[in-house]
Order: structure tokens, then sequence, then C-alpha cells
């Protein structure tokens, strides 16, 4: 009994075992292994192991699904991963559908021989390829190359959008307009079309429209162009200003007012709106509000004699008062006259007075004026003290509270003045029995050193942060900071001169920190050291540069000439460039004579040797020392 069971048990086996192993499959592709592949009983990596087929065996096989393929051996199926088998051959294309539409590819897109990621890729096609295609189902399209059918992912093909011809249009110039062959201003003018000429044009974009002349196609913008047919010409006529009348650049009474015609000045006009006219001044064109302008001719005066003249009123300005030609405040301002200044006026109408002064007549708002006797105005006290700094020179008074005002007189160095407030970065004072200003950036608060020996401000470029020109491991703020130390120690051990760095280590400083430290070490002189660079390596040489803006230009230029002078005696073997201007910021501003430094290019290959050489930069640093103590000399 029990062997029979065993023997039901073993046929069992053998028909469930035969049952998950179905026949070998009728279409089937040629592949081969890439790897060692293990072939299993189902598609699972839990699947019994059935085989292990060694890479590069040859396999019949089919899809299963994205990630298996059945493999066919003995007659049987079995399964194994998808990525490990090559196929080695292509399915059988088919004729290109005849209902597709074009397309562009949207990347560089792969073109497969079936509809699955993991087919063979037949080509790519680049990004911006135009393509026939149909669909194929929600994820692919069908893509027809060469009377042959192939598969591409459907999210990389957009359908090709063909631009709409542009509209034309008919209209007309309605101002003189200039035609370019692009969409800028700043572009050479081809030609230029006059206004009320008939063209055809299209819209460009918001700001630019197209004129077609011929097979020609120029751009203008859109504003001188009026869609439509061209009206006949305007009709032209007299009349005259029943008001004192503006007239306007363009139809806004917030543009430029061009010219003011006074009250019954007669006019030629014609209609441009409901709202708007056109005056005819010559050649040229105004536009002022229709209400101002009464058709005919104006009326006739009443004799001269009968009109009484305004009564004049004697008064003061209530404040600081322009005085105008004309009765607008955007006319020019002729004069000015201070607050308090006594003054005859009349009226000349509600809001505006004339104001006489000899034999001139001037127009001024009726609130600046108030008549009757001026108060007297508050007597001023002092704000502060303050002394000049100006060492080795004198310190302008100005007029007004402007580097551009006339200068009323100088004030020597270390002049200690009261001041009454200050103003645009002038203190106002008291010079000569009259008001003055000094620039506060020449004065301090405690008096300066008059003592004779000068003190000598060095000043390296660049730190920190701010390496300057690099080459390679090279930095200027490296190079000039070496330089500036072996200049101070120079000086103080042949001249025994005092001598202050603006920075002694490798520190960032703005340029304006750099003209603070100066001032308030109370420096006589100023020298800032630089290393050069350019594009172009062919540049090389030494220069030296002054203002010629600033307070001290003279003396300035005496000592960038004098150590430009012995660095091209020290230095041989390098360009000399000269001495030059230029407004850099700390020669500029600064309260002393100052010079910068440029000890050479360090994208040269000449100069950067020297710029390396420790020998190159002593001989540097005692050539800087020699011109400051030269100028010491002569003016300390």
């Amino acid at each position: 009994m029990k062997m029979k069971l065993l023997k039901v048990a073993l046929i069992l086996s053998l028909l469930l075992f035969g049952a998950q192993i179905p026949a070998v499959e009728a279409s089937t592709l040629d592949g081969e292994t890439t790897v060692n592949l293990n072939v299993r009983s189902t598609a699972s990596t839990t699947g019994t192991l059935i085989t292990t087929l060694p890479k590069g065996t040859k396999v019949k096989y089919g899809i299963h699904n994205q990630s298996w393929h059945k493999v066919y051996l003995n007659n049987r199926t079995y399964y194994a991963s998808a990525q490990y088998i090559k196929p080695m051959t292509a399915p059988t294309t088919v004729t290109t559908q005849a209902a597709s539409s074009t397309g562009v590819t949207t990347e560089n897109l792969n073109i497969r021989v079936t509809s699955h990621r993991d087919a063979q890729v037949f080509t790519t096609l680049k990004k911006g390829t135009e393509v026939q295609y149909a669909p194929h189902n929600t994820s692919w399209v069908k893509v027809f190359l060469s009377g042959k059918t192939y598969y591409a992912a459907k999210a990389y093909i957009a359908p090709k959008v063909v631009a709409a011809a542009p509209q034309k249009q008919t209209g007309y110039t309605n101002r003189t307009i200039e035609l370019f062959n692009r969409t800028l201003q700043t572009s050479p003018v081809v030609k230029t079309i006059p206004a009320n000429r008939t063209v055809t044009f299209s819209i460009h974009n918001s700001s630019w429209s197209v004129i077609y002349e011929g097979t020609s196609t120029y751009f203008t913008p859109t504003r001188g162009i009026t869609a439509g047919t061209l009206q006949p010409s305007v009709t032209k006529e007299n009349g005259y200003a029943n008001r004192e009348m503006k007239l306007f650049e363009t139809r806004n009474q917030a543009s430029k007012v061009m010219k003011v015609l006074p009250l019954h000045t007669p006019v030629v006009s014609s209609k441009y709106n409901s709202s708007w006219s056109i005056v005819y001044d010559g050649s040229a064109t105004y536009y002022t509000p229709t209400a101002w302008i009464t058709p005919g001719a104006p009326p006739v005066q009443p004799p001269t004699t009968t009109t009484p003249e305004p009564a004049k009123v004697q008064g003061y300005a209530n404040r600081n008062i322009n005085l105008f030609g004309q009765t607008h405040q955007s006319s020019p301002v002729l004069l000015v006259l201070p607050q308090f200044t006594a003054v005859t006026y009349s009226t000349h109408n509600s809001s505006w007075s004339v104001v006489h002064i000899g034999t001139q007549t001037y127009y001024t708002p009726t609130s600046w004026l108030t008549a009757g006797t001026a108060p007297s105005a508050p007597v001023a006290l002092p704000q502060g003290k303050v002394f000049t700094n100006t060492p080795g020179d004198a310190l302008n008074v100005r007029s007004t509270a402007s580097a551009s005002s006339a200068i009323l007189g100088k004030l020597a160095h270390g002049t200690q003045v009261d001041h009454y407030g200050l103003t645009n970065g002038f203190y106002k004072i008291k010079y000569n029995g009259r008001d003055g200003f000094i620039s506060a950036a020449f004065t301090m608060a405690t008096k300066p050193s008059v003592s004779s020996g000068a003190v000598i401000v060095l000043d390296a470029g660049h730190g920190g942060t701010d390496p300057g020109a690099v080459s390679g491991s090279l930095y200027e703020k490296t190079v000039v900071l070496d330089v500036t130390k072996r200049a101070e120690a120079y000086l103080r051990s042949k001249y025994d001169y005092q001598v202050r760095l603006t920075r002694s280590t490798d520190v960032y400083l703005t340029l304006d920190q750099r003209v603070q430290i100066a001032k308030n070490l109370r420096g006589d002189l100023f020298v800032s050291l630089h290393a050069n660079a350019a594009t172009s390596s062919a540049a090389k040489g030494i220069e030296t540069f002054y203002s010629s803006s600033s307070a001290h230009s003279a003396r300035s230029r005496v000592l960038a000439t004098n150590i430009q002078s012995n660095l091209v005696s020290s230095m041989s073997g390098m360009t000399n460039r000269g001495v030059k201007t230029a407004n850099y910021y700390v020669i500029r501003y600064n309260t002393m004579p100052s010079a910068l430094v440029e000890l050479g290019f360090i994208s040269s290959p000449q100069d950067i040797i020297h710029l390396r050489s420790d020998a190159s930069r002593q001989r540097m640093a005692e050539a800087v020392a020699e011109g400051i103590a030269q100028y010491v000399r002569a003016y300390h």
C-alpha cells in the first residue's frame, strides 16, 4: 500500500513540474548573455535556479516584461534578467504608416526597435530634429525613418508649430519716421519717411513694427505709424490765445513747455482731436489745449494811454526766491534773491508778480513776497570751531557750498575758524564780513601739528580678501606690502623721518578708510604703492600718478615726478611709462599732497622677474624713498 502511494506522489510531482515549464513559444529573438547568467523557473529572483549560462552564450528569448525575458532551453521556457541579454538581430520593421504628424524632438532622443525602454537602440536623434510620427500607446509613438517604423518615448516629441505669417496692415506715418535694419534706435538709419505717407506694415512686438517696401523690410518704432487710411490734409485756422498760452512738446501738460505766448497772440492751428490742437510756428509744430484758442482775430486792445500802470509795492522776499523770465517755474532761473531782500514789485496776475530791479523786470510767485519792511534777520551764533588742515598749502574760501563756486580768499594751514553749520560737506564761516564756505574734508576738530618734521604716510594697496592683480601664486597685495615695509625702514634708518603705514599686515581697507587713516595720522604727504596688470602681456613698465583735481595738485605733481625719476634711474631694465594724471580715489580725495605708484605689470614676463626678486624690490623701495626724501627737503 505504501509503495503505491509513493508512486502516485512521484507521478503528481512530475506533472506539476511539467506544468510550470510550458513548451517553447513560436515567436523568439536571438540574443547573447553579457554576464554569467542565472536561468530560473519563474520571473523572480526567488525562482528555482535551473542553470547558469556563461557570458557570451547564444540564446533564444522572448520579452516577458520590463525586467525579465523568457529563455527557451531544451524545448522548455524559463526566465532570466532582461538587462543581461543583448539582442543579436533587430526584429523586422514595417512600412511607414500613412497617417502621421510632424513633430520636433525636445531632447536627444533614443529611437528603439520596439516600444520598450530596454529594447535595442536603432539611432539617437538630436534635440530639435523634425520627425514623422503617429500614436502607439499612452507612452510610446511610432517614428517613421527611411520607410521603416521604430519607436520612441512620447514625452520627448512635441508637435511642430508653424509660425503664422505676420498680418500686414495699411497705415500712414503720423510724423517723420526713421527706418532701421534692427530693432535698435542706436543702429544706423537706413532711410527716412516724412509724415503723412501711406505705408504697409505689421506688428513685430510691443514697441516695434516691420515696414515693407517692395522686397525689402525695415524696422521702426510703432508710435510713428497710425493704422488705417491717411486722412485728408488738415484744415488750418486763424485764431488767438485767450489766455497766456503754453505750447507743449507732446499732448500732455506734464511734458516740456517749448514756448509761452502772451494773451491775445494770433496763432495758426488745426484740430488734432477733441481736446488738443496743433499750433504752427514757421516750420515748427507744438501742442496746446484747444480750449486755449479762440477762432478769429484777437480783440482790439484799448489805447495804451488808458491802461493804468500797475501799482508798485515795496516789500521783501519772505524766503530765498527765484526770479524767472516767464511766468512758469520750469523756465530758466535768471536771478536768486536771499530771504529778507527788499524788492519793488507789482501784480501780474492772480499767481505771479513782476519784480523791478533797475530797468530790468522778472517774474516770481506772489506768495514768495510780503509787502512792507523786512524784519531784521536773526543774528546767527557759531555752532563750533574747526582748524584748517592743509599742510604746506592753503584752503580756499568759497562763495557757496560748492567746489565750483567763486573763491573769496584762502586760509593758512592750522587756522582756527568759527563755523555756522555744515551744508553739502562745507562749513559756513564768516570771512571779511560776509558768508563764506570751506570744505569740511580739509578741517580738524583739534589744532594740527605745525612742526617742521614731515609725517609720511605709505599705503600698500589691496590686502585681505582683495588680492589685487594675480599671476599664479604671486599676489599684488603681497608684493606692495613688502616694498612698502622696505621703504619705511629705509626712510627711518637713513633720514629719521616719521613714517606711518595705513596697513602693516594682510588686512582689507576700503579706499575711504585709507584716506581717513592718512588724515587721522596728520600726514604731510601720502604715497600709495601698487602693481599693474593688463590683458596683453606686451604692457610693461613703471608709472606714477597724481590727481589734477585735488587741492594739492601742484605739490602732488612734484612728489610724483621725484618718485618716478628715482625709480627709472634705479630700475634701468624697466620701461619708463612716465608721470600721469588720474582721479584715483586715494589721491583725489586726500587732504595732503599724494601720489600713486605702479611698480610694474604683474602680467608682463619682463616685469614679473623684478616683482618676484628680493633684490629688485629693495631697489624699488629705496627709489620710492629717495623720491619722497627729495620732496621733503624741498617743502619741509
